[in-house]
């Protein structure tokens, strides 16, 4: 048999086609990791900057921190430098990499030192990490540093070793993302060399670092951790070239191990012994059983799951693959997974059995895969071995009797086609009967009948009838053609249904979880957990629910729209499953007496819920059981999905909510402080009883403490309504109104708010009644008239004009000042924002409760430029026809 050319996963090649096409456009980024501070990282940056830069790089300097290091500082001196960004952060002027100033510069790279850096308060991002981004995202490429500590994943791990916090962290997500990663390795005694002489901190600094983190055992398991991120990197990117490459075989860069599992008692002699060879190795190991289409009988699927959950208790990666023969599935996994060592029993099949595979399992091996060596373990001579219906030659003892009497048909039938047609032509149906069987029997039935037809044609047809003796050379020649065509066909027939059946339960997995995936995407989460055990219990045809985790750590006893719920003993089995992380009830060994089957939803943020499926009476197939397995994995990640979708929202709602807490105190302070303290100069003013004497020096202080207490009134009015919109408490209650009464009294009311400012109005002279909330819309009104005269020149009137048409209600309040750049035409009526260069006052809340009280009742309010300058800010309401009024009787 010629060897197979192996092609390229297809999977792995379109993974690599999209993270290349995501590629495009965006910067190169190369990480300096090391295992702390000290070994040399910005010293390695700033040396592969100024080489790129003499090779012609357009090379700059973001930031970097030289610490006092001279030999860093000489260093610096070789690259243009961006000037940093001065921040004054709670009064202590601090530093910053300019971001703006990078992405105007838009070099082809920049160097970044501290990527775990947090920003000071009111940059753009909170994280210097996040800058990075931006500028990869911009085409720019990016050197930066980072210590291992500061990977969110080893955080736990060096807080253990160092007995320090780490408050500083970096997604893995970047280190992925990076096309190089380069660890800057010294030994933990030369790294303490260079701290006694001062290279790394000065004076009392490196004294308190050599008594704390600093000492050879922490510095050793750092240094270990850190060489172990980069080895898995490697690992990984080796094994997605060899995914995608194809055909080039395992290049055992590391060892791994990969034992070969089947039904067989003997299998945990084999998963102890690759146990055993994988700790002495320290290597990672693979248990993977090649479904062939086999049905097994009961026993023997019980024992191929018994096998299979000894090797993953051990510690083993469990993988299933179909394929109807054996050597090429071992093959396709060693060669995705880059296997150095694959472990066996003994072969105890027959000669005939080693013909019909095309030689014996082991030559097989040597001679189609040669990147792994083979280890042959002796195995024991089983008895009673389960047995499955779908073999080549296993076979219950039914399909045999079903051979034997499709035989004595065909030959019942050849008798009148022996008398029409000639004896030869009785072989054809003995060949179709053959074909017929090969459709649902294995191949030790199809040769017995194909054994026993040939038998019956020579004894019964073939001339001299009724003797086994053959005349005539042709009827030998006949005869062994039939036999050799027929367990030909017999054996190709047998592997078409198996391909089959194996094409058959791929579709249906990968159906499962594409329908899981779909359901898992809507709103209600009730909904969607009830949809995914639907999903299963289609599939397995079994009970399934899943039990989502309660506010209480415990999994939820009873969900809306699931098949059954859990009683006290179930719960505490499902609640031991999700604190451990492992399978638990019906068919493990751990509290297997229920009959319920718990599977935790465990990731890494933690447990989401236990997936449960009931089944006392027929144990899972080891096909639906790693389905099952397969579809909590699934579920595992869209609830962490869902969880992590959550937790930014928060964390989104978070900001807002900081940053409206800080932009209402700079905003509110202002306006706050003014009128108070006009209030208390006032009322200090007054205590004098010659003011008090003075009339005209009474009467404008008096006035002043009016006026102020008005403005302050209409500052806590505006904080109100903006509590109660957010709120949702605050819901207009329309009635019908005279539209330019509304303006007239709006207008009347603050006529000394508005300072001596006169307004025009342009109002119809009998407007249609309007239904709005009179109070609601006059403080809309209001707002839009004061801040017109806040940006109305003196002696300028502020314009208010008022139309009814197209069933809209308009008033248009514009002013002459000096008008709103396009970008601000919306951002004006958000919360707080205030136009750069406006003049002092105000809380920028104004005009987005006017347009949230327009919004309120079915209207809206817009912004526009006037021409000859100035801005126009319109309300809108809906203007529906009034109703009639009552008509008076004549008398």
């Amino acid at each position: 048999m010629p060897e197979r050319t192996e092609r390229p996963d297809p999977d792995a090649l379109l993974a690599s086609l999209k993270h290349d096409e995501a590629r495009l456009g965006k910067g190169r980024l190369r990480v300096f990791m090391g295992m702390c501070a000290g070994v040399g990282k910005t010293y390695a940056m700033l040396e592969a900057g100024a080489k790129a830069r003499w090779e012609g790089v357009d090379a700059v300097i973001g930031l970097v921190e030289t610490h006092g290091r001279f030999e860093t500082a000489a260093l610096v001196d070789s690259l243009p430098v961006i000037p940093r960004r001065a921040w004054r952060h709670r009064g202590v002027d601090l530093l910053e990499m300019d971001l703006d100033a990078i992405l105007a510069r838009r070099p082809k790279l920049v160097l970044v030192d501290e990527l775990a850096h947090t920003n000071v308060e009111g940059s753009r991002h909170p994280k210097r990490w996040q800058d990075v981004e931006e500028l990869l995202d911009n085409g720019i490429d990016v050197f930066t540093t980072v210590n291992v500590q500061h990977l969110e994943s080893r955080k736990e791990s060096v807080e253990a070793i160092t007995g320090i916090g780490v408050r500083e962290t970096v997604p893995d997500s970047i280190l992925e993302r990076a096309d190089q990663v380069e660890v800057i390795d010294i030994s933990p005694d030369e790294l303490l060399q260079r701290l006694s002489e001062g290279k790394v901190y000065p004076g009392e600094k490196a004294q308190r670092a050599a008594e704390n983190f600093f000492k050879p055992g922490p510095l050793t398991a750092l240094r270990e951790i850190a060489l172990r991120v980069t080895a898995e990197r490697v690992d990984r990117d080796l094994q997605a070239f060899s995914s995608v490459a194809g055909g080039k075989g395992a290049w055992n860069t590391n060892e791994r191990i990969m034992v070969a599992v089947d039904h067989r008692a003997s299998g945990e002699r084999l998963i102890r012994t690759a146990r055993r060879l994988a700790f002495s190795l320290r290597a990672p190991w693979l248990a993977v059983h090649v479904n062939r289409g086999v049905d097994l009988d009961p026993k023997g699927r019980e024992q191929l799951r018994r096998n299979l959950a000894l090797a993953e208790e051990l510690g083993a990666e469990v993988v299933t693959v179909s394929d109807d023969d054996l050597v090429r599935g071992l093959r396709r996994v060693a060669a995705k997974r880059d296997v150095s060592q694959v472990v066996l029993g003994r072969p105890s099949r027959g000669l005939l059995g080693n013909v019909l595979a095309g030689g014996s399992l082991l030559a097989r091996l040597a001679r189609e895969a040669g990147d792994f060596d083979v280890h042959v373990v002796r195995l024991e001579e089983e008895r009673g071995t389960p047995r499955g219906t779908g073999g080549r030659f296993e076979a219950t003892p039914s399909q045999y009797w079903v051979a034997l009497w499709l035989v004595a048909g065909m030959a019942a039938l050849g008798a009148p086609a022996d008398l029409v047609l000639g004896y030869r032509s009785v072989g054809f149906l003995f060949l179709l009967g053959l074909l017929s069987l090969s459709l649902f029997t294995s191949l030790g039935p199809v040769l017995f009948a194909a054994s026993a037809s040939a038998l019956v044609w020579d004894f019964f047809f073939i001339p001299p009838r009724f003797t086994f003796t053959i005349n005539s050379g042709e009827d030998y020649l006949m005869i062994f053609a039939y036999f050799l065509a027929a367990v030909t066909t017999g054996l190709l027939t047998r592997r078409v249904r198996a391909n089959q059946r194996i094409l058959e339960e791929r579709e249906r997995r990968t159906e499962l979880l594409y329908r899981l995936v779909n359901a898992m995407s809507g709103e209600d989460a009730d909904a969607r957990l009830g949809e995914a055990a639907r999903l299963l219990e289609h599939a397995l045809g079994r009970p399934c629910a899943v039990f989502p985790v309660g506010a209480d750590g415990k999994p939820l006893p009873q969900v809306s729209g699931q098949s059954f719920g859990l009683g006290s003993k179930e719960e505490a089995v499902a609640e031991w499953a999700l604190r451990s992380g492992k399978p638990a009830g019906w068919g493990t060994d751990s509290l297997p007496s229920g009959d319920i089957l718990f599977l935790p939803l465990v990731g890494p943020r933690g447990g989401y819920g236990v997936l449960a499926c009931r089944g006392r009476k027929a144990p899972l197939s080891v096909e639906d059981e790693a389905l099952l397995k397969e579809a909590a994995r699934e579920l595992t990640r869209a609830l962490e999905r869902v969880d992590l979708e959550r937790s930014s929202r928060e964390a989104d709602r978070l900001r807002e909510s900081e940053a409206l807490h800080q932009a209402l105190l700079n905003s509110v302070s202002h306006e706050l402080r003014t009128p108070l303290t006009s209030l208390l100069g006032s009322a200090e003013a007054l205590l004098d009883p010659a003011t008090v004497a003075d009339t005209g020096r009474r009467d404008a202080h008096l006035r002043a403490v009016a006026e102020a207490g008005e403005r302050l009134n209409r500052v806590v009015e505006n904080l109100l309504d903006m509590a109660r919109l957010n709120s949702g408490v605050l819901a207009p209650r329309p009635e019908w109104n005279d539209p330019g009464e509304w303006v007239r009294l709006t207008v009347r009311g603050l006529k000394s708010a508005l300072e001596g400012r006169s307004v025009a109005l342009d109002i119809p002279p009998e407007p249609p009644l309007v239904r709005f909330d009179f109070r609601l819309m006059e403080q809309a009104l209001a707002n839009l008239l004061l801040n017109a005269a806040a940006y109305t020149p003196p002696g300028t009137p502020v314009e208010v004009s008022l139309a009814v048409r197209d069933g809209r209600l308009r008033v248009a309040v514009g002013d002459r000042g000096p008008g709103l750049p396009a970008a601000d035409l919306e951002r004006v009526f958000e919360k707080f924002y205030r136009v750069p260069g406006s003049p002092a006052g105000g809380t920028g809340l104004g005009l987005h409760i006017a347009r949230s009280l327009a919004r309120a009742h079915g209207g809206d309010a817009y912004a526009a430029n006037r021409e000859g300058g100035g801005a126009v800010f319109t309300l809108e309401l809906p203007a529906e026809q009034a109703p009639p009024g009552p008509v008076e009787e004549a008398p």
